[in-house]
């Protein structure tokens, strides 16, 4: 099995499946409204905040990798918190996150093995840095998650 498929099959565990931390994404996700989604402790970003922030990266990722500029015009910015808090817009806001998980695994996926390690264009770093770090980061984002549902 190739790597490519490894990683992509672990960051889709990651949000949806059985990955090696037993929680997923979605599943703390789907269980949480809008209401919720806009609590905050403190300081601390809210859900819908964090949610935001994990697509504006699948995109940055994603970019970076395709050899595009990682910000757009149109974009929203990183954690970004919308004026409209309602349930609608949650459940868009869900939509845009799947939609940037899938896409992101499709990225992973079918990229060119041999570009696996070698350095990505305008940037520092190689693929496989890129792709390992949103697979860090994921889980990371997904503990503040469920510390948010449950305490916020």
């Amino acid at each position: 099995m190739s790597t490519l498929i490894v990683l992509s099959e672990s960051l889709q565990h990651i949000y949806h499946g059985q990955p090696w931390l037993e929680v997923t994404v979605m599943e703390h996700l789907q269980e949480t409204d809008a209401v919720q989604a806009s609590k905050r402790i403190g300081n601390s970003h809210n859900i819908w905040e964090l949610v935001n922030h994990l697509i504006w990266w699948n995109k940055n990722v994603i970019r970076k990798l395709y050899g595009e500029a990682p910000d757009q015009d149109g974009d929203l910015p990183d954690f970004y918190f919308p004026e409209n808090h309602g349930e609608n817009n949650w459940q868009a806001t869900l939509n845009r996150l799947e939609h940037s998980i899938t896409e992101m695994v499709e990225t992973v996926r079918n990229f060119p093995e041999e570009k696996l390690f070698t350095p990505v264009p305008n940037t520092q770093h190689n693929a496989y840095y890129y792709i390992q770090g949103v697979l860090q980061h994921v889980p990371y984002h997904l503990g503040q998650i469920v510390l948010l549902r449950k305490y916020a």
